[in-house]
């Protein structure tokens, strides 16, 4: 049996959909920065929170691009979220060998997809060239330009525009209401795992400070170190015997005769007593350095 709420509201939203004009580029701003959607600072704010400008992760977005280029026929498809200055890429399809994941472009009042954080309808515009508005845009007077755009604001939660899922085509080509409506689903789907994002890592945390009151009781005197070493341990990643050395004194750890510390089964039990359970690096897809960078930047966060 179907639940009616829901299968109304399915069909409100997709004749809100099939009903929407399509809309045009606005006009390039006066300035040399593109204009900034009113709600800029908490915007940003949010973007941050996601803790992917400073760490892309292509592999969580990847198949959303995938689906947004076949489903639609156009040539590339990108995802991009924008702090307060740059375009920061996060994944795309079709792109070119060119194409960087993490790559930042400035939001100057050239950068089409910028202009789509302005609304929270999707802006789709079959022959780019014919838009007067942009003919001074460098790409239009080169011929550089793609000519069929479709630009899909990512919004989240809490109705902040965090991104653009956008797609280009080299020649100019149409996109049906349909096939607008999947890319509307698929740029809400995209802004609920950057919801999930943003919990994990609240999450993540909460736990950290948990963890460090029961070190403290374990471990009187216990520092920051000492719980970054327990965590990288705890994700299987190296750490020196002197890097770890509060925890070799107490027990909590041995020496390998490559001078790397090595959890005893006393430490094993501190951190199931500290919940620091499953791995939060292998989660979260990252190790080594990088893994080290993100605890860092977790506790400089809580101080």
């Amino acid at each position: 049996m179907y639940n009616t709420d829901i299968v109304e509201m399915s069909l409100n939203l997709t004749l809100r959909y099939k009903n929407m004009s399509l809309q045009v580029l606005p006009k390039p701003s006066s300035g040399d920065k593109a204009t900034r959607p009113s709600n800029e600072t908490r915007r940003v704010q949010a973007v941050v929170k996601t803790g992917l400008i400073d760490a892309p992760n292509s592999d969580l977005f990847q198949i959303y691009c995938d689906l947004a280029k076949d489903l639609t026929g156009f040539e590339q498809a990108r995802f991009s979220l924008f702090d307060g200055e740059a375009q920061c890429s996060m994944a795309g399809a079709g792109v070119p060998e060119s194409y960087e994941v993490g790559a930042r472009t400035e939001r100057s009042k050239w950068n089409v997809c910028s202009y789509v954080l302005l609304n929270t309808e999707p802006m789709v515009i079959e022959d780019f060239y014919k838009d007067p508005d942009w003919s001074e845009h460098p790409f239009i007077k080169s011929g550089d330009a793609p000519h069929a755009y479709a630009g899909f604001p990512v919004v989240n939660k809490d109705n902040y525009a965090l991104g653009t899922l956008c797609l280009f085509n080299t020649e100019p080509k149409k996109m049906s209401s349909d096939q607008e409506n999947l890319l509307v689903r698929i740029s809400k789907n995209i802004a609920h795992l950057l919801d999930l994002q943003v919990e994990q890592r609240s999450l993540t945390s909460q736990k950290i400070v948990q963890a460090t009151d029961v070190l403290s009781e374990e471990l009187p005197g216990a520092t920051l170190l000492d719980l970054k070493a327990l965590l990288l341990l705890e994700s299987d990643l190296k750490v020196s015997a002197r890097d770890a050395g509060g925890l070799v004194k107490q027990g909590f750890c041995t020496e390998d005769v490559k001078s790397n510390a090595i959890l005893s089964s006393t430490g094993r039990l501190l951190i199931e007593k500290m919940g620091i359970t499953p791995k939060p690096m292998k989660r979260l897809k990252i190790s080594g350095d990088d893994a080290s960078e993100l605890i860092d930047k977790m506790f400089s966060e809580l101080q």
